[in-house]
């Protein structure tokens, strides 16, 4: 496990520095001068040069990236050009509610993908499990976007259950932080469920061949308490290899679905700080996001070793499918 452990740290810190790469040079790959964008097609030249030299865009490219991750591993990620806020403060205020956003779904989106693709293997063969899977299959065709909308006009517009927006910090008030997040919570894990769903059934359908399932039932219990005592564990590891690869989905859902509710998080910045103009934003919330996806994966690689203990004697790292 102490194998799995090291492995999972250096492909975090090595996949941190060369995203931290990718993302500075997309953006100084893009057509147009920076300087121009913020300022505008008006702007005098010396009002142009003023700000070229104080965002350092004279320098060499990695002249500019040490300064800029020298800057962001101490903490300080600039100033906003427009609105004139600290932007590392900033994003660090905005963290705490994609983070709660994007795990709340992806724990619900398990725990509903555990109960139902395991219901649809054991009743592989009846109505029951014909019917999660068209469920599932609806839940994947359903975009998460459209789907908080419809949401909104139900629980919201109709029956008056939740609000349609906004959010209230969890710390202020439980009752209605709570009840903030709901919506966006269940329209980001609906369609993650409906994917994860999937993979259980399939992973959960060849371990109910295995012959430990069978020396289960020998032994008196039913097909049912065999798969929850002792195959839950084989078929969570394709959920797990699944859900990584679901993680920037996730993310990206999450954009969408706080400006959709209008939710203060780092997806709701991104969009402000793109349609104002904001390069130095842009790049440094990219990074944060990258950043959490990275952190989710080392997450992930961890629960691999706990699940499979091939992988946790040898300290191989798990095959991605």
């Amino acid at each position: 496990m102490v194998r799995v452990l090291v492995r999972a740290i250096i492909s975090l810190l090595a996949s941190a520095f060369m995203g931290s790469i990718i993302v500075f040079l997309l953006l100084r790959m893009l057509k147009g001068d920076v300087a121009t964008v913020i300022l505008g097609q008006t702007a005098t030249r010396e009002a142009l040069e003023a700000l070229r030299a104080e965002m350092g865009l004279g320098a060499p490219l990695l002249q500019q990236y040490l300064e800029w991750i020298g800057g962001v591993l101490q903490g300080d990620m600039g100033t906003s050009y427009a609105a004139e806020f600290d932007i590392a403060h900033e994003i660090w205020v905005r963290v705490p509610l994609t983070f709660t956003l994007a795990f709340s779904s992806l724990i619900i989106s398990v725990i509903v993908a555990l109960v139902l693709g395991t219901f649809s293997a054991i009743h592989v063969k009846d109505w029951r499990g014909t019917w999660v899977d068209i469920l599932s299959q609806i839940g994947i065709a359903i975009p998460s976007f459209w789907l908080g909308l419809l949401m909104v006009t139900l629980f919201a517009v109709h029956l008056g259950w939740l609000p349609a927006g906004g959010y209230v910090p969890l710390t202020e008030d439980f009752v209605r932080g709570a009840k903030s997040l709901t919506l966006p919570v269940f329209a980001l894990a609906i369609p993650l469920s409906a994917v994860l769903v999937r993979y259980v059934r399939s992973g959960m359908l060849e371990v109910l061949d295995e012959d430990f399932i069978r020396t289960a039932q020998a032994k008196g219990l039913t097909l049912r308490r065999a798969a929850w005592r002792h195959g839950i564990r084989n078929a969570s590891i394709p959920l797990v290899t699944i859900t990584i690869l679901q993680l920037g989905s996730l993310l990206a859902g999450a954009v969408v679905i706080e400006n959709v509710f209008t939710l203060p998080g780092l997806g709701r910045m991104l969009v402000v700080a793109v349609g104002g103009r904001e390069p130095l934003s842009v790049q440094s919330l990219a990074l944060v996001l990258m950043l959490m996806i990275l952190t989710l994966n080392f997450l992930m690689d961890i629960a691999y070793g706990l699940l499979d203990p091939r992988i946790r004697d040898s300290g191989r790292s798990a095959p991605m499918a």
